[in-house]
């Protein structure tokens, strides 16, 4: 009986498991996910120091102020509201305009493509010329 026991065991038996020698890469990747969470949730809450401000708000108030205009284009063109100008006649329509009203703001529309220089010179016309205030026209971001 027990040799009979010993043939069935024998005949049935599961061979033993070969050791594991690979390693398992999913639990590697579920670490490396996990730490990567955790980097890009706390990476935001260390670029800023945490010195208490109060940051301004962005607000273009509506003023009845007025206002003129001076564009100056790529190719050097120079219109001082709808009106096209020279560099000549630019002090004597500047002059004209804000003797008028002395407290307009002169708005400078100027391609991106022209040298600093060139901005440098219209200001020192618009001051020269008894300009108080000048504001820089941009584009929104779109």
């Amino acid at each position: 009986m027990a040799a009979r026991y010993l043939m069935t065991r024998l005949r049935f038996s599961v061979p033993e498991a070969e050791p594991v020698t690979e390693v398992n890469i999913i639990p590697v990747i579920d670490i490396s996910l996990v730490l990567l969470v955790i980097l890009f949730i706390s990476a935001p809450l260390l670029s800023y120091p945490s010195l208490p401000i109060e940051l301004p708000r962005a607000f273009v108030p509506q003023t009845g102020e007025s206002t003129l205009t001076l564009t100056y284009t790529a190719k050097g063109e120079l219109a001082v509201g709808m009106d096209m100008s020279d560099w000549q006649s630019l002090d004597s329509k500047l002059g004209a305009a804000f003797s008028k009203s002395p407290g307009a703001t002169l708005v400078l529309r100027v391609d991106k493509t022209v040298p600093y220089r060139v901005i440098e010179r219209l200001m020192a016309v618009a001051k020269k010329n008894g300009v108080k205030k000048i504001a820089l026209a941009t584009e929104r971001p779109r």
